[in-house]
């Protein structure tokens, strides 16, 4: 069955690489060397960070003969189709080895990092290959088929390669998952995107505008977009963008919307568009790259103070910290499970005091209210009264921690219960 995965697999990659580039001809239009789209260069970056190193032969066969059948349909030199797969894919394999030796991943701060880094060294290396072969044989100019080169390929990997990249970690999960207002908001903020994207970009809407309203109002996807990502994540985000990308390119290459108005030819238009979309691109991976750091930061606090609290259950310990000032304290750890009250019956120094034995009250408050040099002090052993009337013995281990002016700024400390029975109190004695 691994054999028969592997064919599959190859034979999607081939065939998204041979749609994509097709597309690309198909809106780019008439060119003598270097398109200003190109698609399958997301793909193949994409290919080649999702599979294994030992794989890459294959895929890489697979895109060559994508590339030479594309070719063939489209009636283009055999042996150019050759040099321009050596090119294309050896530079995106080249780059992405490369990145390999650094520390990558598919997702964060290092994803982002790995895919502008591959991405313009492919890019520049593609098209200063291809740009100097055209210039040395074709007598083309090589600034202009280099830059065009360049920013077809970046953004290329900018819109395709975080949509594979995203949706390769994707797991169907059995229970929870996305909130639901943030799930709702985002579908909101994905209607807004098509809409505004629809009347900014559509030749018989945009036709109605000034053209500097209709320039200007091409922010508006970009803010959405944003939006999306903020909502539904890297994957919502890339695939945002990748819709922002279809519609765009296609009719900015039919002659609509403010980009096609705005250029001298086609060309320039295609530019611009491209320019547009790569700074969409990277503002949904910015913003992906925070939220899935926060997400993370979030999700280790939680697993620690997880096991804070499950360590200091298991101890019959408790944590706290208390305001002097204010007289509020804050506690770590299962109170309910250890003394039998809830948090919230433990909240300030008053409430505290009150479950303490009035024996020991008096010098419980001083403890923590008296005036002190930071010096560490001896643990204090005092009574504290339990629901149904038992009394169990804590030890109070804390100092104080000291503001700038000498002053104290906070008191922290911890209890552990004295091993032993709950005792009951004569009240309860005398009752029995």
């Amino acid at each position: 069955m691994k054999p028969l995965n592997q064919a599959a697999s190859l034979l999607l990659w081939a065939a998204l690489y041979a749609f994509s580039g097709y597309a690309s001809h198909q809106l780019n239009g008439p060119f003598a060397a270097a398109g200003y789209i190109w698609l399958p260069a997301g793909v193949t970056m994409a290919a080649f960070m999702l599979t294994p190193t030992r794989r890459w032969l294959p895929v890489s066969l697979a895109f060559f003969a994508a590339q030479m059948a594309l070719g063939w349909v489209e009636g283009r030199d055999a042996f150019r189709m050759v040099l321009f797969s050596a090119d294309e894919i050896g530079s995106a394999a080249l780059a992405v080895a490369l990145v390999r030796m650094t520390h990558f991943s598919l997702e964060g701060v290092a994803f982002v990092r790995g895919l502008l880094l591959a991405g313009l060294f492919s890019s520049v290396v593609g098209a200063v290959i291809g740009a100097g072969w055209f210039t040395f044989f074709l007598d083309v100019p090589f600034w202009r088929t280099a830059r065009v080169w360049a920013v077809a390929d970046l953004v290329g990997v900018l819109i395709v390669t975080p949509v594979f990249a995203g949706w390769s970690r994707f797991r169907a999960m059995r229970s929870g998952g996305q909130d639901r207002a943030d799930f709702l908001f985002g579908l909101a903020a994905f209607i807004a995107l098509v809409l505004t994207t629809f009347v900014v970009f559509d030749g018989r809407t945009s036709a109605q505008l000034p053209l500097g309203i209709a320039y200007a109002l091409t922010y508006f996807p970009l803010f959405f977009a944003a939006m999306v990502t903020l909502l539904w994540g890297g994957r919502g985000g890339s695939m945002a963008v990748a819709f922002l990308a279809v519609f765009v390119l296609l009719n900015t290459g039919q002659g609509e919307g403010p980009f096609a108005e705005t250029a001298i030819h086609r060309g320039h238009s295609l530019l611009e568009a491209q320019i547009y979309l790569a700074v969409a691109a990277l503002l949904t991976l910015l913003i992906s790259t925070l939220r899935t750091s926060r997400e993370q930061l979030h999700e280790q606090s939680a697993r620690r103070q997880n096991d804070v609290t499950l360590a200091l259950a298991a101890s019959g310990q408790l944590v706290y910290c208390l305001d002097p000032h204010s007289g509020r304290l804050r506690w770590s750890g299962d109170t309910r499970r250890t003394l039998g009250i809830a948090e919230a019956g433990l909240a300030d120094l008053d409430a505290v005091l009150a479950h303490v034995h009035p024996d020991d009250r008096g010098k419980v408050r001083r403890r923590w209210l008296a005036e002190s040099d930071g010096d560490a002090r001896a643990d204090l052993r005092f009574r504290l009264l339990l629901p149904a009337g038992a009394t169990r013995t804590v030890v109070d281990m804390s100092g104080p921690l000291l503001d700038g002016d000498e002053s104290v700024a906070l008191i922290a400390g911890a209890w552990r219960l004295e091993p032993g029975q709950a005792e009951s109190t004569g009240t309860e004695r005398d009752a029995a």
